[in-house]
Order: C-alpha cells, then sequence, then structure tokens
C-alpha cells in the first residue's frame, strides 16, 4: 500500500494549489476627497436628455464626504464599486504589487462633462441608452450583493433610463479561482416601439509608464464615420498605438477597426503590467481609445479632474463600431435600434497581465505575447487561471517547438526556441485554449467596407427614410418626422417610410394616425410583418381590440416581430381579463425568447391570478436568480406571500428618482389589466404629483373618490416634474377637464412637446396668460416663442421677479436683449445679478461679454483675469473672450498710435491663461 502514498501526495499538492479561498463582498462607507455638484435645472430640457434635467453647480472647494463602497475580493484582485455614483468600478487591483489596472481616483471630483453635468474620471463607467455618457454615470443607482453557491460574489447595480423607457442591469462577478472579473449586462426594451441603441464600457488607465495600446486593426473610424490608417499615423510616421506618440493635433477618438478580434489591452512598458479586456467579437465589436490632447488643450483636465494621480485615458468597449455622431449615418457605420420587448446579453473579462513585455493574443484563459529577438522566438504567457495545455510553436507553416503548460493564475511563462530563419513568418497555437497567431500582418484582417458607394441618393424615398430612421435612433424626433414625411412626399407608398412614421406616431400618441398609415402599408402587403404589427399596436391603444388582434396575430408569422407580438397579445388578455391567454401568449413569447422579459413578467402575474402560486413561485426564483433587481418582479414576490401586500415606498429608494421606478411598475400592472396592483405602487410612491393624478385616474375608472387626489397634487410644487410617457397624453386630456388648475395643463403641454406636437403645447402655455405663479413656466414660454421678442422678453422678466436669486433666468434674458442688439440694457442686468449674487462663473462670463459688446474692454480683461473657470468638455468660451479683449485693447492703443503698448496687448492675446478653463494646444 505504501507505494501508492507519493501518488496521493502529489495530487494533494495539486489539489492544495487550487484551493482558493471563497471570494468575498462587503459594503463599508469611505471618506472621499468630494468635488460635489449641485443645482438642478428646473427648467424643462429642450435637448434629447429630457425627462431628465442637468446639474449646473460645480466648485472648486472640496469636502469630506463618505460613499458607500461595494468591494469584492479574492486571492487576486480587488475589485471596488461606488453605487452612489453611477454603480462605477472605481477600481480593480492586482494584490500580490497593488498595481491598480482600473484607473484609481483618490478624488471623487464631479466636472461637466456627461450629458446631464456631473461626471467622474477614472474606474470602469457602463453606458447604455442614446449616447454616453449615460444619465445615470453620476448619480446613485440601484443595486445588490450576493455570495453564489460556485464560490463567487457577485454586485448587480441597475437602471431605468428615462430617455428610452429601457432596464439595463450590469453584473459584476468575481470568481473565488480566477484573477479576473466580469461584467454581465442584461438589457431590455419592455416597450412596443424600436429605442434608441447606444452601449460602450468606459476604463480609465493611467498614461505615465510609457503606455502601449494593444488593438488589433488596421484602421480607426472617428465618430462621424470618416476612417483613417492605424496603427502609424501616415502623415507623421508616428506609431500612435504608444500614448507618448501622440503629442500632434487635438484629442484624438480611435475606434480601432479591421481585424477580427476578441480582445484589446494596455501595457506599460516601464511598469511590466498590463491589462485586458476580452469578449467574443460577436457580442463586442466596438474598441476604442480616447486621449486628451497631450498639449495643455488636454493636460489641464488632469488637475480639472484629479488632484494628485495624474492623467488618464480611456480604452473603451462597444456594441456597435463606433460611438456614431449624426454625420456618421451619412457613412456604413450607422445607428441601430432596440428591437420592441427585445433583450440583449453579453459578458466581459477583465484582468492584469504581468511580465510579458505586451501581447499579442489574449482570452478568458491568459495573455500571450510572442516575439522575434536576435535569432530566437521567445513567448510570455500569463494566465488568469488554471488550465493544461500545449504550447505549440511554428515558423512558415512548421511546428519548431511543443511545450507542455501547467498553468496558475498571474504565474509567469516565458520560454524561447532558435529561430530556423532571419525572417520567416512565426506563430503559436494554444489548441485546448483555442488561441492562434502568427505574424503575418494579413491575419484575421478584415474586408469589412469603409465607406458608401459612390451615387447614392440621400434626397430619394429610401434616402430620406434611412436619414429619418437615423435620427430616430438618436432620439431626435421632430428631426425624424421631417424626414420621413419628405420620403413620403417622394413616394407616398413607400412602405418603410410608411411603417417608420406609424411606429413614431404610436410613439407620440396619434394612434388614429399611426392605424391610418400601417393600413395603408398593409394594402400593398396584407403579410408584412412591421405593418402588421404597428397596425395591431395602434389599434389597441384605440380600443379597437379585433383590429388588434388581428395585426398582431399576422405579426407572428415573421420571426423579427413574433416576440413582441406575442407580448403584446398577451398585455391585451391581461387587459381582458382573461388570464388563460394571457399565460398562453406569455409562453409562446418565452419560447420565441426565453430571456423575454416582459413575457416572464406577464406569465407570474397570469399564473397567480389563476391561482397557480406554486408555478408562478418557481418562475419568480428562475426570473429574480438572473434579475434580482427587476422591480415588478420584486413586487411579484410581495403579491405572491400575501394577496393584500402593499409595498413599502423604501423598496425602490437607493436610485435617484425612486418615484419613476414606482410609476414606470404601475404603468406595467396598468396596461396589464393589474389595475388593483398598480394602485398599490402608486400609494408606495407617495406625495408625487403624477402618483396622485394617476390614482385618481384609476379612481374614477373604478366609480370610486378621487378629487381629493387632483387637488392635493394641484397643490404640489412643479419644480423636477417633467412627464414623458405617451400614457400619460390620455391621463392630462382627462385631467384638464376636472381640474381649474394651470399645472395640469403646464403638464400636458410638457408632454405635447415631447411627443412632436410644440404647437399644441404653445397653445396650452399661452391660453393661462399669467395664472402661474413658476418662474420656469415663463421660461420655457420664452424659449417656444421665438417669434415674439416683446412678449419673450416679458416672459423672461417676469421669471426673474419671481425668483431674482436664479442665475438661469437673467442669462436668457441677457441672451435675448444680445440677440436684439440692446448692449447697455444687457450690461445693467448681468451686472445687477452680478453684485448680488458674487462667485457665479458662469453669469461672470456672460458679463464679460456683456462688458466686451459695451466696448469696456479693459474691464472685461480684469474681471477675466480674476475669473476661476470650471469648463465643461470642449470649452473654449472663456479664452475667445480673453482674445478678443486684448485685440480691441490693441485697435485702441494702435488708435492713438501707442504702438510699444499694442504690441504688448498682441503678444498677451497669444496666451493661453488657464483660469479660463482652457489649455493652449499645438501650433
Amino acid at each position: 500500500m505504501n507505494r501508492f502514498i507519493p501518488l496521493f501526495l502529489l495530487f494533494l499538492g495539486c489539489s492544495l494549489s487550487r484551493a482558493q479561498s471563497p471570494s468575498t463582498a462587503r459594503e463599508y462607507n469611505k471618506v472621499f476627497t468630494t468635488y460635489p455638484y449641485s443645482d438642478p435645472d428646473p427648467v424643462p430640457s429642450q435637448t434629447a436628455i429630457y425627462p431628465y434635467f442637468r446639474y449646473d453647480g460645480f466648485t472648486n472647494t472640496p469636502v469630506q464626504k463618505e460613499w458607500k463602497v461595494v468591494e469584492l475580493e479574492n486571492d487576486f484582485i480587488k475589485v471596488m464599486i461606488l453605487p452612489e455614483v453611477g454603480g462605477k468600478i472605481w477600481t480593480a487591483i492586482e494584490k500580490a504589487s497593488g498595481q491598480p489596472y482600473i484607473y484609481y481616483n483618490q478624488v471623487v471630483k464631479f466636472r461637466d462633462v456627461a450629458m446631464r453635468g456631473p461626471w467622474t474620471s477614472g474606474g470602469l463607467e457602463p453606458n447604455y441608452g442614446i449616447i454616453g455618457h449615460t444619465p445615470n454615470c453620476a448619480t446613485p443607482v440601484d443595486y445588490t450583493v450576493r455570495t453564489n453557491a460556485d464560490k463567487s460574489v457577485s454586485c448587480f447595480i441597475g437602471v431605468l433610463d428615462l430617455l428610452t423607457r429601457t432596464r439595463w442591469q450590469m453584473e459584476v462577478n468575481l470568481p473565488h479561482d480566477k484573477a479576473y472579473f466580469t461584467t454581465s449586462s442584461f438589457w431590455n426594451n419592455p416597450t412596443p416601439l424600436e429605442q434608441p441603441y447606444y452601449h460602450w464600457m468606459n476604463t480609465g488607465i493611467k498614461v505615465k509608464g510609457n503606455l502601449e495600446f494593444i488593438y488589433p486593426g488596421t484602421h480607426y473610424i472617428g465618430h462621424a464615420g470618416e476612417n483613417a490608417e492605424w496603427p502609424v499615423n501616415p502623415e507623421n510616421g508616428k506609431k500612435i498605438n504608444f500614448y507618448e506618440q501622440n503629442d500632434f493635433g487635438t484629442y484624438k477618438s480611435y475606434h480601432v477597426f479591421g481585424k477580427y478580434a476578441d480582445f484589446f489591452g494596455a501595457y506599460w512598458h516601464d511598469d511590466a503590467f498590463g491589462m485586458v479586456r476580452y469578449a467574443p467579437q460577436d457580442e463586442k465589436p466596438g474598441r476604442k481609445i480616447w486621449i486628451w490632447g497631450l498639449s495643455r488643450q488636454g493636460m489641464i483636465w488632469e488637475k480639472i479632474l484629479t488632484d494628485t494621480d495624474g492623467q488618464y485615458a480611456e480604452i473603451q468597449s462597444g456594441r456597435l463600431f463606433n460611438q456614431n455622431a449624426e454625420q456618421s449615418s451619412f457613412t456604413p457605420f450607422k445607428h441601430r435600434g432596440f428591437a420592441p420587448q427585445a433583450t440583449d446579453r453579453w459578458t466581459e473579462y477583465w484582468y492584469p497581465v504581468k511580465k510579458t513585455r505586451g501581447m499579442q493574443m489574449a482570452n478568458a484563459h491568459a495573455a500571450v505575447n510572442m516575439i522575434r529577438e536576435e535569432g530566437w522566438i521567445k513567448w510570455y504567457i500569463s494566465p488568469v487561471q488554471y488550465f493544461k495545455d500545449e504550447f505549440i510553436v511554428y515558423e512558415n507553416g512548421k511546428e519548431i517547438a511543443r511545450r507542455r503548460l501547467d498553468a496558475r493564475p498571474l504565474q509567469l511563462i516565458r520560454d524561447s526556441v532558435k529561430a530556423e530563419t532571419a525572417a520567416g513568418n512565426y506563430g503559436f497555437r494554444l489548441p485546448g485554449l483555442f488561441l492562434d497567431w502568427n505574424a503575418d500582418p494579413a491575419f484575421n484582417a478584415l474586408d469589412r467596407p469603409r465607406e458608401m458607394p459612390a451615387g447614392f441618393d440621400w434626397n430619394s424615398a429610401y434616402g430620406l427614410f434611412v436619414q429619418g430612421k437615423e435620427l430616430m435612433d438618436q432620439k431626435l424626433f421632430m428631426q425624424a418626422e421631417d424626414k420621413l414625411l419628405a420620403s413620403l412626399q417622394k413616394d407616398s407608398l413607400f412602405v418603410p417610410a410608411l411603417v417608420k412614421m406609424a411606429e413614431l406616431q404610436i410613439r407620440n400618441a396619434r394612434y388614429a394616425e399611426a392605424y391610418r398609415l400601417a393600413r395603408k402599408a398593409l394594402m400593398l402587403d396584407t403579410h408584412d410583418g412591421a405593418a402588421n404589427y404597428f397596425f395591431g399596436v395602434a389599434a389597441l391603444r384605440m380600443g379597437d381590440a379585433v383590429n388588434g388582434k388581428d395585426g398582431l396575430s399576422i405579426a407572428t408569422l415573421d420571426a423579427g416581430w413574433r416576440e413582441a407580438a406575442f407580448c403584446e397579445l398577451a398585455r391585451m388578455y391581461g387587459r381582458e381579463g382573461d388570464w388563460g391567454r394571457a399565460l398562453q401568449y406569455a409562453d409562446k413569447a418565452s419560447d420565441h425568447n426565453r430571456y423575454s422579459v416582459a413575457a416572464q413578467e406577464i406569465r407570474i402575474l397570469a399564473l397567480r391570478r389563476l391561482g397557480r402560486g406554486e408555478e408562478a413561485r418557481r418562475g419568480l426564483a428562475e426570473g429574480l436568480a438572473v434579475q434580482p433587481l427587476n422591480p415588478v418582479l420584486q413586487l411579484e414576490q410581495g403579491f405572491l406571500q400575501n394577496a393584500d401586500y402593499r409595498p413599502s415606498s423604501s423598496l425602490f429608494n437607493k436610485a435617484e428618482l425612486p418615484h419613476e421606478i414606482w410609476l414606470e411598475a404601475a404603468t406595467a400592472y396598468q396596461d396589464r389589466g393589474a389595475e388593483e396592483e398598480a394602485l398599490r405602487c402608486l400609494e408606495a410612491a407617495g406625495n408625487h404629483p403624477l402618483a396622485l393624478y394617476q390614482r385618481a385616474w384609476l379612481l374614477s375608472r373604478q366609480g370610486k373618490a378621487y378629487r381629493n387626489l387632483i387637488e392635493q397634487a394641484d397643490q404640489l410644487p412643479a419644480t423636477g416634474i417633467f412627464p414623458f410617457r405617451a400614457e400619460q397624453v390620455a391621463l392630462f386630456r382627462w385631467l384638464v377637464g376636472e381640474s381649474e388648475h394651470w399645472k395640469p395643463r403646464y403638464y400636458l403641454a410638457l408632454l405635447l412637446n415631447d411627443k412632436n406636437d410644440r404647437e399644441g403645447a404653445k397653445a396650452l402655455l399661452a391660453a393661462l396668460g399669467d395664472r402661474p405663479d413658476f418662474a420656469p413656466f415663463y421660461a420655457l414660454r420664452a424659449l417656444w416663442n421665438s417669434t415674439d421678442p416683446v412678449a419673450q422678453k416679458a416672459d423672461l422678466q417676469r421669471a426673474l421677479q419671481l425668483d431674482p436669486a436664479a442665475w438661469r433666468y437673467p442669462k436668457l434674458l441677457v441672451q435675448q436683449l444680445i440677440r436684439e442688439k440692446s448692449y447697455a440694457e444687457a450690461l445693467s442686468v448681468t451686472t445687477a445679478y452680478t453684485r448680488r449674487h458674487p462667485g457665479n462663473f458662469v453669469m461672470d462670463m456672460l458679463e464679460a461679454k456683456t462688458l466686451l459688446l459695451n466696448k469696456r474692454y479693459a474691464e472685461c480683461d480684469a474681471l477675466l483675469a480674476r475669473m476661476e473657470i470650471i469648463p465643461f468638455e470642449g470649452a473654449t468660451d472663456g479664452r475667445g473672450l480673453y482674445w478678443e479683449a486684448k485685440l480691441m485693447q490693441a485697435l485702441e492703443q494702435l488708435e492713438q498710435k501707442k504702438y510699444k503698448k499694442a504690441l504688448q496687448f498682441v503678444d498677451q492675446a497669444s496666451l493661453w491663461p488657464e483660469n479660463l478653463g482652457v489649455g493652449k494646444p499645438y501650433e
């Protein structure tokens, strides 16, 4: 028996080497030096960020503030997440060296970079919706922490995106025996309409240390779809894949493209350290590098965004090839939409790399580098999990070496073999890991087009339709409607434009018009899937169940519309109280897509209504395992436990706007025929005017008392109330017949404007005269009333009278006066405000501009010298004012023949004072 002991000990030693401790998760508060943001804009946004509002208050005065931290840790790495700052992964650290492989900003320094204003640099930032940076990148998000049966730990963060009414959830998972963490996205469009689709993960990395960006590709794409060569700039010969060789031009956005690749990474050669992001190409084809300019134009942002941690760059992964600007629509790199009821899922891996001298290939097991050097072929492997495999080296197609590997996380494997030729092609294979690479420049090269075909007619019916669809995919609905109308003017029977216009009119709550357009498309093809789908949706919204069922039923013949049509049919049968058929169609939708969120929610609701509680609980457990933050599933958990369950308002109190979660859940229940559950959600939303109004509406339909709720809502402040749901149009049309108060009419105007009816919205505001005692009302009416400067000016003066301490109304008034060339009056307004409220650099800049316009150049110059501007990204206004003030003083000196003094002003004009928030670019 003793002869088996050595074998047993060998097995035991191997087992112990892999017996890592379970991963751990802990929550705690950590004090960070913080530069907070403030000052939410009470005036409804006139941009695509509606119904969100901007924060415009930023400061150079720090405070010490506690922030909630979720920390995930195993034997190899540590990950910090800040759920109160957008759920950002604040850093990830390789424990043996103590080095962060994701930029660790030691301060929380909010600056005006995101669509809503505040943003922080560094970390790993998830972005979903219409454009980066996501509306929730600086605000609290919902989250939960879970310990898993496989010894891993997870932190789930989740957000209801109001711009698209989609819900996204990201699971940050740390295995116990691997040196990576993963981010798994679950993104669902629960609406009956296509929504804009944008997703990028932005990862901050430090730039110091001879940084190389390792991005397989042959070209890069710009935001507008333009393309150029990668990795060598043909104009100056610089290797732009090295950070320090980007010392020319301005900011850099490289969307690297042209090779089939599942990874990208970064390597700091001075530190012998790097990092990798891995995901299959089908899940994340987009690979971007963002660099602040290396001149002072970009380097000024180092101090703006951090205190001591140095400059950073961003390496980013996306679902599309580039972050499309509007002009990208006119290239092959177009926007795309998120199909109705669709669910997207993908996973990415993030890990450190040690001592590989760079890398050529990486996957979820390891990063590998191979180089030819001094007659040798050398290789370096940095594993991130245990594996056994063979490493095969070949040269000119012939195997020249084979090594057996027994890999352990972050334990470097290095070896070499004498090259057989001086310059032959060489490469490697790891067959068990499916890793294959060779040094041929054409390896994995793509033949994907980068240019539009010559002669494409953008003014044809199809060209105009494409422009309309592209604008819808950017949430630019007013412009989209113009292009689609132009397409139909070219060809009134062009089916794609008819169908897209029908969809847009459903979004705008003009259901009869949508029905007419979809029906017209069906006259050309009765089986067209999209036309049938929108015909059915429009009919149902009009209360026409027969045609609604018919259109949706035929839409299910088209695989592209099947899931959405089944979900709409399930929702409709729920409204009719036929829970058996609601269940039937929810099951059909789930058969088509097992991650269909609406189908899963309706299925559990139907089973509960049918008294099949055990089946509902099993479905609920399955759903919560994947979507622990889904609000409807969380509510169903309560309803299944107790038929009289009344959810607590604290259930959704982690996110920035918890009332919106309640309103969305209530709307979902109401649309599915579960009005009692909707009422309980609205009760939990508390004293919010939109919740009170919706409760009143539902109670009125049940013949119950409701007027006290309307009266209560009418008396609540209107600040920050921005209705946007199409379902609320009918609610507010009902309310204006029930209440004489101005607020329901104001809210209806906001809704109509969001639904492309600016004229109807303006008429409502005009009819209210001077009844409202709410400054944002008058500011909004002035913004909409561009054709009547007298009325516009009166409204802005009224807003200023109602709220004299606010800066936005004098700013709008001054801008109006400047358009009228009433420069002296404009200056009197800015001066009056800045004297009473010193220190607001926005108004100080406006005063500087009015001083210039009044030819008071020296005073403007003196004001600019004592200002400290906190800029927004790309801002140049302060330096523009400075330049003009100096040159105008030079002209004054020239007129007095004081040439030496004039030259001094000219020399000063060429300077770039950084207190004005702009650094000097390269010449």
